[in-house]
């Protein structure tokens, strides 16, 4: 999920946000030092829930995509994210419409799946693989605007997963062995930013209207 949401950021100029309780991968991924990022952006957001509070705590990559990252660690991502929850909506709800927010919320556990309610749109990355649709069971009721990104070769078919969610699916990409590549700079084009390309796209449709 971490490196489509990258992918998506870049092709929408937009700025990613790592809100993932169970450790962000970023930091890492990207060599990136720890500050600025999510604990800086928590310590700030006390005293100033402005727009401007983002880019001050954001790292723009060579990529030209800004990254505000996780600590690695669940524990202190769990204690950041908490920190966040009563401030960071109305920080969201401060930046303008032509500043697109690409959030990474992992796997929607703890406080992450409490800032589902936020989003405009909730992609969902799954494979078509029972093992992982399994766990999807009662999301529908519990995030109703949450939307399936599948990825990979799978036995079900789009139409009988959302027959049997309740949830739409968006796009359906294939495997990119090359993903990786993307996030340590080694590669700019792959399979997945040509889909998260046409999948920005579609997002940005009603923003364009």
């Amino acid at each position: 999920m971490t490196t489509l949401a990258y992918a998506l950021a870049l092709a929408a100029h937009a700025t990613l946000l790592e809100l993932d309780a169970s450790g962000g991968d970023l930091a890492s991924l990207l060599r990136l030092p720890p500050d600025p990022g999510l604990v800086s952006l928590a310590a700030e957001v006390r005293r100033n829930r402005g727009p401007d509070v983002l880019g001050r705590n954001a790292q723009m990559l060579p990529a030209g995509v800004a990254v505000i990252a996780a600590p690695a660690r669940p524990d202190r991502a769990s204690a950041v994210l908490s920190a966040l929850a009563p401030a960071l909506p109305e920080v969201l709800r401060e930046v303008p419409a032509h500043m697109p927010i690409v959030a990474d919320l992992g796997r929607l556990t703890g406080p992450s799946r409490d800032f589902a309610a936020l989003t405009d749109r909730l992609l969902v990355l799954t494979r078509p693989r029972m093992p992982d649709l399994v766990h999807l069971e009662g999301l529908a009721e519990a995030v109703p605007h949450a939307e399936l990104i599948l990825m990979g070769r799978g036995p079900y078919p789009p139409g009988e997963i959302t027959a049997a969610l309740g949830l739409p699916v968006t796009a359906h990409v294939r495997h990119d062995p090359a993903a990786r590549a993307l996030l340590e700079g080694r590669r700019h084009r792959t399979r997945l930013t040509r889909a998260a390309a046409e999948i920005a796209a579609t997002l940005m449709e009603p923003a364009r209207a």
